[in-house]
């Protein structure tokens, strides 16, 4: 499977689920999922992609992106454990949309720490090398720091109990 620019390549997660994907440049990428199109700013893949040739670029990208369809179902694990056995009850309405925007900033790092396992999982020596060759230390201390601490503190915090119950 290689990306072509711009060109909607057909994929299907292990778990059957079909869907299409877009490395379409520096600005935009598109995943449609059942014919739901879902274009979205590459932000985690501008930080981690910084400096790096563009068929690598590209390549790790899609990967990146093809990862988020391959690991759905722990995203959904992880959210669910959120939703069910976080703090919501007897809570005022501020402390509520405080937890929700906790509850969905861990689910995002979560899900973009594993889709990018998922790259490293798939590429191995072929990824080391490649940051070998074109050092981005800057983007991948932010993104796996930044991303590994908001998993760990807003997972924490929408999972903890409160001092005062």
């Amino acid at each position: 499977m290689k990306p072509f620019k711009g060109t909607p390549l057909p994929v299907r997660a292990w778990y059957g689920l079909p869907a299409e994907i877009a490395v379409e440049n520096g600005l935009w990428h598109l995943v449609r999922v059942a014919g739901i199109a879902l274009p979205h700013p590459p932000v985690v893949n501008l930080i981690l992609r910084r400096g790096l040739p563009e068929a690598d670029r590209l390549r790790l990208s899609f990967l990146h992106e093809f990862g988020h369809l391959q690991t759905l179902p722990v995203a959904l694990v992880h959210v669910s454990v959120l939703l069910s056995y976080g703090r919501w009850r007897r809570r005022g309405l501020a402390k509520i949309v405080k937890t929700l925007a906790a509850a969905f900033l861990a689910h995002e790092a979560v899900w973009e720490l594993a889709s990018e396992m998922y790259v490293v999982a798939n590429t191995r020596e072929e990824y080391r090398q490649i940051y070998w060759r074109h050092p981005n230390p800057g983007g991948q201390l932010v993104f796996w720091a930044g991303m590994g601490f908001l998993a760990t503190v807003c997972t924490l915090s929408v999972l903890r109990r409160d001092q005062t119950t």
